[in-house]
Parts: C-alpha cells; sequence; structure tokens
C-alpha cells in the first residue's frame, strides 16, 4: 500500500493506518459472502384469520394472522430477506365467496390488503385464482403493490413461450441492497419467476377458453430461464405453483418441482399445490428428492403446507465470483419449515402487522353473510362417511342439480332422456385434517353451510353419455379405493393419493363396488387395468342400464372440462352449460323447497367379503354419525396424534 508524501501536491498523511496482513502477505482478500433469506407461503385458500367461516366458529393453528409471527421473526433474525407467496390465494372459504358475489370495487381484496401490508416481494398465480373468472381477477391484482409473476399464463401464444403474450409479467427482478458479513452494502438483482398447472386450461374451461392458453412448465421454464439471467438477475427464485413430481420432465406434468429444480439457471424452488409440507415425510425418497434435507435436484426447496399451516424458509449463501459472467454464485443453501431453534438473541420482539384490524370490516361482512338463514333442514348433513356409504348431504346436492337441469331443459330435444346428477364430498379428511368435514345438524341452513357443502364455485355442466360411459364415470371415482383381497384383516380402504373431491356418487342409479378388482383408472385417471370392472349391477329404476343407451348426467365444470380430454369413443356431448354456479343453483333449490333433506337412499354399497375387515379414518364429530354406516358393523380403534378416528368396518 502506498501513502503519499506530504510533500506532494494536494497529498495527505492519514493519521492512523491499517495493515490487511493478507495484503502484506500477497494473498487476496475473502471474496464477499452474503446471506439471504427467502420467505414463503402457499395455497393459503384466503384463509387470512384463524376463523373456520364453515362451522362459525374460530380455528387454531392455521391462518395468514397466525404465521404472520412467524414470518416477522424470520424476517428479523436475517434482514437479507424477502417473502413470497405461491398462489391459490384467492378461493377456498366463504369470506372468499363473499368477496367474489359482492362484486366490490372501492376497497382491495382483503388477501391483497394482507399480502400489501405485510409487504410480500413478488407472488404467483395458483389454478384456483381463476374460479371466479378472468375480470374478477384482474381488478383484484390491480390493488397489489408487489409484483405477480407467471410465465405459462398467456392471452395469445407466440411461435415460442418467450413470444408469448402472457397474462401477467412472466418473471420479476428485485433490486435489493444488502449487506455481506463484513456489514458492506451491495445491490443485489434477485429473478423471480413463476409457473402454474398447465391443467388450468381444461380445469376452468367455462371461464377460459379462448381467452388464457396455457404452455408446457419445462418448455416455457427453458425459455424464460436463460432469458432472466441474461437481464442480470444474480440469484433466481422459482414459484412453481406445481407439486413434486418425477424428476425427468413430461410434457405437460402437473407436479413439476423436480424437474425445474434441475435446470441450471434455478438457485431455489418454493413448491405448492398439493397441500403438502416439504421438507418432511410427506413426501417420499426419490430420484432427485431429499425431504430430510429439503433439497430437489440438489436446489434448496420448500412447500409450506395450506390454509396458513407453514411458513416455508430457504437460507441461500452467496459468494462474490472472480471470473465468469455471474456476479454472485450461490455456494450454499438450506430449507426447513417454520422457525429453527436459533442461539440469536433478537434486540426485540419483532412488530407484527394488524392484520385483524386491516381486514376488519371485510371479516364482519363475510360474517354478516354467511349466517343468512335460506331454508330449513329435516335431517343433519354430514360427509365422515361420504366415501363409505350413502349419504344424505350428497343426495341434497344431485337433487339440486338435477332439478334445475331439467328446469333449463324442458322442451328440448332432450328433455325425455333420463337425467341423473353426480355429486362428491369436498370437506372430508384428507390433508385437510381431522376437522375438515361437513357436518350440519338438522334445522336451519345457512349461506356458511352451502360453501361447506360446495366448498369450490364451479359451475354446472350437463352431458350426454351412454350406459358404458356412465359405468367408466363411477370406475374413475372408484378408483378412490385400494383393492382389498378376500380375508384381509384392517387393511387400509381408501387411497390417500387420491383426494376425496373425486369420488363421484349417482343418486338414481343402483350399483356395488367389488373391492376385490384392482382399480381400472390410477389417481391421475390414467388406464391402468383394462380388465377391472369394479362397477357391477349398474341399474336405474329397478332394470339393468344398456351400454349404449343414452342418459344426461349434471356434473360441474371441472369434471366436465376432464371428461372432455377422454377418448373418442367415450367423450360426452355438452348438453347445457350456461355458466350457473353450483352454490347459486343449492341456494335457490333450498329456498324454494323451504325445508329439505332425507335419510340418505341406499343405491350403492361394497359387494359383501365375508370374513374381511377394512380401516378408515376419519374427523372429529364422527361418533354422532355412526348410524350412517350401520350396515358395515363399525367398531372403534384407535385416536392417532392428527386427532383422525379409525374405525374398523366389516365387508
Amino acid at each position: 500500500m502506498r501513502v503519499k508524501s506530504v510533500a506532494d501536491p494536494g497529498s495527505f498523511l492519514p493519521e492512523t493506518l491499517s495493515f490487511d496482513p493478507d495484503t502484506l502477505s500477497g494473498k487476496p482478500a475473502p471474496a464477499p459472502q452474503i446471506a439471504l433469506r427467502l420467505i414463503a407461503t402457499s395455497d393459503l385458500h384466503a384463509c387470512i384469520l384463524p376463523y373456520d367461516y364453515c362451522t362459525n366458529r374460530p380455528v387454531a393453528g392455521r391462518s395468514l394472522s397466525d404465521i404472520s409471527r412467524q414470518i416477522a421473526i424470520a424476517r428479523a433474525e436475517m434482514p437479507n430477506s424477502l417473502l413470497f407467496d405461491n398462489g391459490d390465494f384467492l378461493q377456498g372459504n366463504p369470506l372468499a365467496d363473499y368477496v367474489a358475489a359482492a362484486n366490490r370495487r372501492r376497497r382491495a381484496h382483503p388477501v391483497i390488503t394482507a399480502f400489501n401490508l405485510l409487504g410480500y416481494d413478488a407472488v404467483t398465480l395458483g389454478n384456483h385464482e381463476f374460479n371466479y373468472g378472468l375480470s374478477f381477477l384482474q381488478r383484484t391484482l390491480a390493488d397489489a403493490r408487489f409484483p405477480v409473476v407467471s410465465a405459462n399464463i398467456a392471452t395469445k401464444l407466440g411461435k415460442s413461450p418467450s413470444r408469448d403474450q402472457t397474462f401477467v409479467p412472466p418473471f420479476a427482478i428485485l433490486k435489493r441492497s444488502v449487506s455481506d458479513h463484513d456489514g458492506k452494502r451491495h445491490k443485489l438483482r434477485i429473478g423471480v419467476i413463476g409457473f402454474a398447472p398447465p391443467q388450468i386450461e381444461v380445469w376452468d374451461r367455462d371461464h377460459l377458453e379462448g381467452k388464457i392458453h396455457m404452455r408446457d412448465i419445462i418448455a416455457s421454464a427453458r425459455a424464460w430461464l436463460p432469458r432472466l439471467r441474461a437481464r442480470g438477475a444474480d440469484v433466481i427464485v422459482v414459484l412453481a405453483h406445481s407439486g413434486i413430481g418425477p424428476l425427468d420432465p413430461e410434457d405437460g406434468m402437473e407436479n413439476a418441482a423436480t424437474a425445474l429444480a434441475a435446470l441450471p439457471e434455478v438457485d431455489a424452488v418454493i413448491a405448492g399445490h398439493c397441500h403438502l409440507a416439504f421438507p418432511g415425510p410427506a413426501i417420499q425418497v426419490r430420484a432427485g428428492v431429499d425431504p430430510v434435507r429439503g433439497l430437489l435436484a440438489g436446489k434448496p426447496a420448500v412447500m409450506p403446507g395450506h390454509s396458513g399451516s407453514h411458513v416455508g424458509v430457504i437460507d441461500l449463501h452467496l459468494t462474490r465470483a472472480t471470473k465468469g459472467s455471474r456476479r454472485w454464485l450461490v455456494t450454499a443453501g438450506e430449507a426447513r419449515l417454520g422457525l429453527r431453534a436459533t442461539s440469536v438473541a433478537l434486540a426485540a420482539p419483532p412488530t407484527v402487522p394488524p392484520l385483524r384490524q386491516a381486514i376488519a370490516q371485510d371479516h364482519r361482512a363475510a360474517l354478516a353473510w354467511s349466517r343468512r338463514i335460506v331454508g330449513q333442514g329435516r335431517v343433519g348433513l354430514a360427509t365422515h362417511f361420504a366415501t363409505t356409504a350413502p349419504n344424505a348431504a350428497m343426495d341434497l346436492i344431485a337433487a339440486a342439480k338435477a332439478d334445475y337441469a331439467r328446469a333449463a331443459l324442458a322442451g328440448t330435444r332432450w328433455a325425455d332422456l333420463p337425467l341423473l346428477a353426480a355429486a362428491a364430498p369436498f370437506r372430508a379428511g384428507g390433508r385437510g385434517g381431522a376437522g375438515n368435514f361437513t357436518d350440519i345438524p338438522a334445522g336451519p341452513i345457512r349461506m356458511r353451510n352451502l360453501s361447506d357443502l360446495y366448498i369450490f364455485p364451479n359451475t354446472l355442466v350437463t352431458l350426454a353419455l351412454t350406459g358404458a360411459d356412465l359405468a367408466i364415470w363411477l370406475e374413475h371415482s372408484a378408483a378412490l379405493f385400494r383393492q382389498i383381497l378376500p380375508g384381509e384383516t384392517d387393511a387400509a380402504l381408501h387411497d390417500v393419493a387420491v383426494p376425496s373431491f373425486t369420488f363421484d356418487v349417482i343418486p338414481g342409479l343402483s350399483y356395488a363396488i367389488d373391492l376385490s378388482q384392482p382399480p381400472r383408472f390410477d389417481p391421475e385417471g390414467r388406464l391402468i387395468n383394462p380388465q377391472a370392472n369394479r362397477i357391477v349391477g349398474l341399474s336405474l329404476g329397478g332394470r339393468q342400464i344398456d351400454p349404449k343407451e343414452r342418459l344426461l348426467l349434471v356434473t360441474n365444470n371441472h369434471r366436465a372440462s376432464r371428461a372432455a380430454t377422454a377418448p373418442v369413443e367415450h367423450r360426452p356431448e355438452v348438453v347445457l352449460a350456461d355458466g350457473a354456479r353450483s352454490q347459486t343453483v343449492l341456494a335457490n333449490y333450498i329456498r324454494r323447497q323451504g325445508v329439505v333433506g332425507a335419510p340418505p337412499s341406499p343405491n350403492w354399497h361394497f359387494l359383501p367379503m365375508p370374513g374381511t375387515t377394512v380401516r378408515i379414518a376419519t374427523g372429529i364429530g364422527a361418533e354422532a354419525h355412526l348410524s350412517d354406516i350401520a350396515a358395515l358393523r363399525p367398531e372403534p380403534i384407535s385416536r392417532d396424534a392428527e386427532g383422525f378416528l379409525h374405525y374398523r368396518l366389516h365387508l
């Protein structure tokens, strides 16, 4: 180091001199290092406050409000922090339904209000953002004070993904001033890119046809990621509203988080969509997936549950590059859920933004709306055993659908065909937990009960199909059950990989399910056992259904869109799709009838298997509804740590 002489013009003589031993020895100074924290939520489903609007009571352990303290502590612990959400934030409870129904234009959506208040840095879109239509979504996002990104949702397709006109910007580069380990400030450019399941185009076809076009996730990533890096992104974070699937890409894959992580430009992945927790035992070890260390293809990744059940935290360690085109290199990364046991004492408890006050007006309005009485129920409507035996709640939903379609088709060429309606239990345990069951007592039926019975804002679609198609429809539904061998004892009845909402029942038909047969279709709807026939004795009005006869089936737009991708010979014809919402149809039916509900019609059952028992898991309050499965002679086994009640059933 050279110090100028006092004789030199303009020279100075420092009062003190400090000498760097590395400089004196000729060794290069250590490269600067930065610790960067990524904090993530996903699949919030409008769960802002710890309140279950369906049951009209507070609920602990979930909500953005509950985890906001964790977010604040994570930020206080690591000043170089960013906060992201991974989609499915606008739909999922009566609060969301109320906001969509009220069609407000002067107040921001309460979820957007919460995101603005907490200072989210960027979010991406999930599939449920589109459930209320494009106009509603566009108005809602207009109030966001943060970037909303998604690279594979297009309004107009180009010759390649990078030439598409995307619905929202494909990515954002967040410019942040951060401190290195020595306290020196640096300008860091964090690239954030989003992806959503390409199946959105099918699932919400009635809202999106001709308006939204979906690209394959991996194809879009390969087109956009190099551009993001070329724009100067020092770090690239992927917000993948997609599950943890195979390492090797498949065209049109729904769960692409692992394959995304394997792309060279990606530094970290925030996954979601499947409502699971990662790192953790919910995800099994397989190629490219390390559920203990929280790595996908060697990159740190999180999937932070759903409804505010978890906070995902990824810590990246960056080192200043000494060569090459990149300024900073990610040299290590750690992923976890929730808070860590830290030895770092915070100087003061972090301030938590007052979410309750910010959305108090929305909460009160949603409560008032949800408590309106629409009719009376003769019997209780519960779903604790809706996937095990005929169910009064499913009968009511199907009756409302059929009543609407019958009136709408009166006087048309379809009016004389037999008309049936399908229904499925949307709240029947699973990843939603032991409290995720509908349990409406006999008496007043309120608006919140409609969301409880039918949580999704689907629309009705009536299809024309054959008796053979109807049997295949029910074979898809029966994929919920594992194959049970005669004589087995306490075998698990339900395949936990299959969600309950895929289990359609069709009141009015009579049939049995042969559990000794393997499922004909896998959870993704792919044909795996062509010779298997679980549905036996399919009949209508006491007569066997002719495979060639024509019938009408009322379903929802989501299920109808899936049916539209079936092989041509089994693809049904759309007879009626006028945009009528299932919740509205149900509400109007109950209002007209005044009093609804009856004991379930015993239209389906399991084929008897003497000497064979199975095990099921049901939820809080199930004891009051054991009469629903009396024919299966239920016996209590245990209650697990999550609160599920396990019963033995005799086939």
